[in-house]
């Protein structure tokens, strides 16, 4: 697995739901708590674009079904999506986000 730059770490704002493409994979972007989780950005059950669904209590709910994730560990906490999001390793490093693909 090799480390590549995301973003700028000032390009998220707190809270934010925000996509970034890199090598043909979708990643979204959370800060929460000046913490930083990088995610699939679709959906697992239908594929909707989760950079326009909501947070609340570090969770991320699906703008189409409402299937709801745990934004640290990918797990489903309500379907009706049944396979976890992928979770991207990061690390801050130079003012850059970096993430292991």
């Amino acid at each position: 697995m090799t480390l590549y730059v995301l973003c700028r770490k000032d390009e998220v704002q707190e809270d934010e739901l925000r996509q970034f493409n890199l090598k043909e994979n979708e990643i979204l972007v959370i800060k929460r708590n000046s913490k930083f989780y990088c995610l699939d950005a679709r959906c697992t059950h239908a594929g909707a674009p989760l950079a326009e669904g909501e947070l609340e209590d570090g969770y991320l709910q699906c703008p189409w079904h409402g299937s709801r994730f745990n934004i640290e560990t990918g797990e489903v906490i309500r379907g009706p999506a049944k396979k976890q999001l992928r979770i991207y390793h990061s690390i801050v490093k130079d003012n850059n986000l970096l993430v292991e693909l």
